[in-house]
């Protein structure tokens, strides 16, 4: 067994640790395995390929900080800008591939881009506190413009390591909508189940993707 498979398993435990630890938070402590996934995540990229991507790289590290500092009360707002600079790194990373993508299919993944948009912007604004909508609307623009360019992408150039890519807008979205639901409508055990399962898989996804464009 490499070195890789043996670090996914380590990845695959700690998300499962941190989903069993909602609903049993008196045998798994949450507040220390939360912290656990995405460093674990840095280090299977590190033993994945040669050299590693510069934005990647801090992509990861931004949303390590985001985690560190949205589990903090005091700096919530903090933790949604490191969050977005997370996805923003991630956008930053697939524009390389803005020269495949065609004037038609932007018109046709438009719509959908505009859904992911203006879906939480609707349902979350009377329930978002004035002082923080500012900051989750730059989140979720950031997340809905990933995955209108990770669509875009996969669009026109299908293949494997596009559709890792595409997994990974979708798995953003779906973790970003029931995360916000999760806040500002009541919470959930399940659905935190949930946030907790798509985000740490799109995350795993972006990785597939960013090591399968090394080979």
């Amino acid at each position: 067994m490499n070195k890789q498979t043996i670090v996914t398993y380590i990845y695959f435990f700690i998300m499962l640790l941190d989903v069993l630890g909602v609903f049993f938070p008196e045998v798994i402590q949450r507040r220390y395995t939360t912290f656990f996934p995405i460093p674990v995540l840095f280090l299977l990229y590190m033993v994945s390929v040669e050299k590693l991507n510069v934005y990647y790289s801090l992509a990861l590290l931004s949303t390590f900080l985001g985690v560190v500092f949205f589990n903090i009360e005091a700096y919530f707002k903090l933790g949604l800008i490191c969050y977005a600079m997370g996805v923003f790194l991630y956008i930053i990373i697939t524009l390389r591939y803005v020269s495949i993508i065609s004037t038609k299919s932007i018109f046709y993944a438009t719509i959908p881009f505009l859904i992911v948009y203006l879906v939480p912007l609707m349902l979350y604004s009377h329930a978002v506190q004035g002082e923080i909508f500012n900051h989750i609307m730059l989140y979720v623009f950031c997340v809905g413009f990933f995955f209108l360019l990770g669509t875009l992408v996969y669009i026109n150039q299908p293949n494997r390591s596009n559709l890792w890519l595409l997994y990974s807008g979708i798995l953003f979205v779906i973790s970003t909508i029931i995360h916000g639901y999760n806040m500002f409508f009541g919470y959930v055990a399940l659905l935190q189940a949930g946030v907790i399962t798509t985000f740490l898989l799109m995350h795993f996804a972006m990785y597939k993707h960013m090591t399968m464009e090394e080979v």
